[in-house]
């Protein structure tokens, strides 16, 4: 028997070498459920080369697999079953991002695994929508706002001070504005800088317009128990920012010659909202245009709630220091350019870009917002000893972010859960890596990765770039398969491509182990997989005599 198993292995390894080309890209199956009447769509880049794409799903009658080539509403395949399995094989002239749909057709949940193999194919992940809930709810009594903001940890009800009854025109604003004020229906308004406690901005019209532009802020707010209501912010960044490499931190310096070269970043950038202060609200503003939304220094118990911080030149929530506060329910979209650094570099996006990102940040709850096509999504820069630890991110979306979804360098304690990382629901755009987080300590809960880096190779990257430990530990009881649950002595291990559980696991007569016929370039390596595939291959399948 060992004999003829030698033998069988060197046949494999000859058939390998001479048809590479259909193994090179399999993916790693894995058995997943979907509920009756309901489907799990795919994507995937094909370089358009005519080499040949194999999608193999294993599942049972009544689920149909369909594939879209690049901006079609119809599609160009189906699979074809035979048994268990439904297979589809093509090749095109077009490059591009391709769709594969996964319906199931049955009155009941089924479990299913899908592969994607070709030379040629690579970016493959799960599309997932975002579905959160609405984080607040928001009601006007007695001339305030009273805002119930719905947070992963429980509920929150917060007052807003008292809404003035007149509004102030742009030409009546004094100096520094030390009371609350309302802004008039479709005015237009320079820079304003407010002072003092429990005092508000508000425009309940929508229709009013901040303008500012260059290296300053819209609205800076100094002090404590203060709120920004419903402003519209349009901004735009100075002329040297616009598309330039950006500098997180006070200074950057490149080593260019004959001299070096010296950013000067951080705050000084300026943009839309500059919060000075705790206990404050800013909910339902919109900022666009500038180099940073919102920014918050030194804040304790602030919250950001339902904000559109999208189309900026940098960052849409820019924090230092902030502790203990809530961003809840906001959106970050195309928080992203491309660049060329002082030195030389070329990015074609990123440069140091994120839709939310906090330096030196303590026990902050990230939740439940939204982010798409920015350069990362969630961004905790640990370097220069800046490091923020024990934030908690629960329910927050991420799409086509073309670096990290979630990154976290140099720092412990914070915990990933209840999020997705995906590609873009309409054009199809992968994210890169679901998360990086070289040289940290994370703690994984349930999670859904869909991004063209596995979770694996995501964990492997971060080992390489550097010495300092990088660990995953699994939050508190839950099963997550590449976790140490016990923190004291963690092991570095890898995620699984989607450490969720998307639904309750139908239940199945006692049968046994199930076997997957099909060769997969990966038992070479393992004489014991190797063997235990030979045993499947060689005994009849379960039910089917």
């Amino acid at each position: 028997m060992k004999k003829f198993l030698f033998i069988l292995f060197l046949f494999l390894v000859s058939s390998l070498i001479l048809h590479s080309s259909s193994l090179l890209f399999a993916q790693d199956e894995q058995e997943l459920t979907l509920l009756p009447n309901a489907q799990h769509e795919y994507r995937f880049d094909y370089k358009g080369d005519r080499t040949q794409i194999d999608i193999v799903v294993e599942a049972p009658e009544g689920v149909e697999a369909y594939i879209y080539a690049p901006g079609q509403a119809e599609p160009v395949g189906q699979g074809s079953r035979k048994n268990n399995e439904l297979t589809w094989s093509g090749k095109f002239r077009e490059p591009g991002a391709y769709r594969v749909v996964v319906e199931n057709k049955t009155p009941g949940p089924i479990l299913y695994s899908i592969a994607f193999l070709g030379e040629s194919v690579s970016g493959v992940g799960m599309i997932v929508q975002d579905t959160a809930p609405s984080s607040a709810n928001a009601s006007t009594q007695g001339g305030r706002v009273t805002l119930n903001v719905n947070l992963p940890t429980g509920a929150r009800r917060l007052q807003s001070p008292v809404i003035p009854a007149d509004c102030t025109p742009a030409h009546a604003l004094p100096q520094i504005i030390n009371a609350s004020i309302k802004l008039c229906a479709n005015e237009i308004y320079p820079p304003m800088h407010l002072v003092g406690n429990n005092i508000g901005l508000f425009d309940d019209s929508h229709s009013a317009v901040i303008n500012s532009a260059g290296r300053q802020f819209a609205v800076v707010m100094e002090g404590n128990g203060n709120w920004i209501d419903g402003a519209t912010i349009q901004a735009s960044p100075d002329a040297a920012d616009a598309g330039a490499f950006l500098c997180q931190y006070e200074e950057c310096v490149f080593p260019t010659q004959p001299e070096k070269t010296i950013l000067r970043g951080g705050l000084n950038y300026g943009g839309g909202i500059l919060l000075l202060g705790n206990n404050n609200v800013v909910h339902n503003t919109t900022v666009r245009g500038g180099t940073i939304g919102v920014a918050t220094v030194d804040g304790y118990n602030n919250t950001l709630v339902e904000n559109n911080l999208s189309d900026l030149n940098g960052w849409g929530s820019f924090n230092i220091r902030s502790n203990n506060s809530v961003f809840a329910g906001n959106t970050f979209n195309r928080d992203n350019h491309g660049c060329t650094t002082p030195d030389g570099h070329k990015f074609e996006h990123g440069c140091e870009t994120a839709g939310w990102v906090c330096l030196q940040c303590t026990q902050n709850l990230i939740a439940n917002n939204h982010c798409e096509d920015s350069g990362n999504c969630y961004y905790l820069s640990g370097e220069r000893g800046l490091a923020s630890n024990n934030n908690r991110f629960i329910g927050n979306y991420c799409a086509a972010a073309p670096n990290n979804c979630f990154e976290f360098t140099f720092s412990k304690g914070n915990v990933l859960q209840d999020n997705i990382a995906t590609a873009h629901p309409e054009t199809g755009a992968a994210c890169k890596y679901p998360f990086w987080i070289g040289g940290s300590t994370v703690y994984f809960g349930k999670n859904s990765w869909g991004c063209a880096i596995s979770p694996e190779d995501s964990i492997s990257d971060a080992l390489k770039s550097t010495d300092i430990p990088t660990i995953a530990l699994a939050l508190g009881n839950t099963d997550v398969p590449f976790a140490n649950s016990a923190p004291t002595q963690p092991t570095r291990v890898a995620p699984t491509p989607n450490d969720a559980v998307a639904a309750p696991t139908p239940t199945r007569e006692a049968e046994p182990t199930p076997c997957r016929r099909r060769f997969r370039a990966a038992l070479l390596f393992d004489w014991d997989k190797f063997t235990a595939w030979i045993d499947c291959v060689l005994t009849p399948r379960w039910g089917n005599p």
